[in-house]
């Protein structure tokens, strides 16, 4: 099988000659990715789009002092001591009564010609192509997390218009993966803290699961998969996540909820796409655990399906060796 068939199997709940991998280069994958750029934003300077000292962006702040940048939908991200990705320090929509002038950024849609798709389509690897308007995050960002949290009880209507918004660019991009031969659409909300979910099934349910069933159907319909990406302990959210069509569930921390009531629960239901966990189990170096534990996650999964293997894209961000991610891969390698 090739790698794209493998993947398409597992997560179809049919039979593959092996689990899909999708290792860190130079290691085996049966993936791969299309490109999804978005225009920036007119009449910023370039350098803003970098992190700095930038003193026109810190006095926008209300105080913070570490490194700013500004990203494509006009929010300005901090980091201190030069490390991490950063956070969202001021949002682009903090104020409600400029959501009707708000635009999100364009899709840049140069990345989406015949030589893409030409390329695309008659690779042997899956294709995934990663939502830059992941429903939960672009509202945490652009609002900041904790108005964005109230909004969901104090402002509903706003909330909704919002992620009409961003339904409309999801629907826009998934037609353009869908012409490039892409097999899915992936997207990256983090739900949880680590031990429950930030909103209630309740209000997720009202607001959000319709969101991401329209984008699973339109998805469904060009014959794509949707891959959702979300860190902390989103159990309650698992029937949902289901019943909203979405395919494939990205968890850091599979280990976090139990590896075997996982796949006791939702094996040939939801198709779990995972490295070992990265932060009870990887950090620890313990070459004996990591070993044990990645053992216990394969046979877990054995003669279910439902399962993906994957590395930690930037183990260095985690504190996390690759000798030790060695122990793990080597274990999953060996039990294909």
């Amino acid at each position: 099988m090739t790698g794209r068939e493998r993947v398409k199997a597992v997560i179809n709940h049919g039979k593959a000659d092996r689990i899909p991998v999708a290792f860190n280069s130079p290691h085996p994958s049966d993936v791969a990715y299309a490109r999804v750029s978005l225009k920036k934003p007119t009449g910023v300077k370039s350098e803003y789009f970098s992190f700095g000292q930038h003193e026109e962006l810190l006095k926008m702040t209300g105080g913070f002092d570490g490194e700013v940048r500004i990203d494509n939908f006009g929010n300005i991200i901090g980091r201190l001591r030069g490390l991490t990705k950063g956070e969202c320090v001021r949002g682009a929509l903090e104020d409600w009564e400029q959501l009707g002038n708000y635009k999100l950024p364009e899709i840049d849609v140069t990345f989406f010609g015949e030589k893409e798709a030409e390329k695309y389509k008659s690779s042997d690897k899956y294709i995934i192509g990663m939502s830059p308007y992941a429903v939960f995050s672009v509202l945490r960002d652009t609002r900041k997390i904790t108005n964005a949290l109230t909004d969901t009880v104090l402002e509903k209507d706003n909330v909704k218009e919002f992620l009409g918004m961003i339904l409309k660019e999801n629907l826009r991009l998934a037609e353009y993966l869908g012409k490039c031969g892409a097999d899915a659409l992936m997207m990256c909300d983090d739900w949880g803290t680590q031990d429950r979910t930030f909103i209630s099934p309740e209000s997720f349910r009202e607001l959000f699961k319709p969101v991401y069933s329209a984008i699973a159907g339109k998805l469904h319909s060009l014959g794509m998969h949707f891959i959702l990406h979300s860190c902390g302990y989103n159990y309650g959210f698992m029937d949902d996540f289901i019943g909203a069509g979405i395919d494939v569930l990205q968890f850091d921390q599979l280990g976090a909820y139990g590896y075997e009531k996982m796949a006791g629960e939702f094996a040939g239901r939801v198709t779990f796409w995972s490295p070992l966990d990265i932060q009870k189990t990887l950090p620890t170096g313990d070459r004996n655990l990591i070993e044990s534990e990645a053992l216990r996650m394969v046979n877990a999964f054995k003669g279910k399906g439902s399962l993906i293997l994957k590395d930690y894209p930037t183990y260095q961000d985690i504190g996390v060796k690759e000798e030790w991610a060695d122990y793990a891969r080597n274990v999953f390698l060996a039990n294909l």
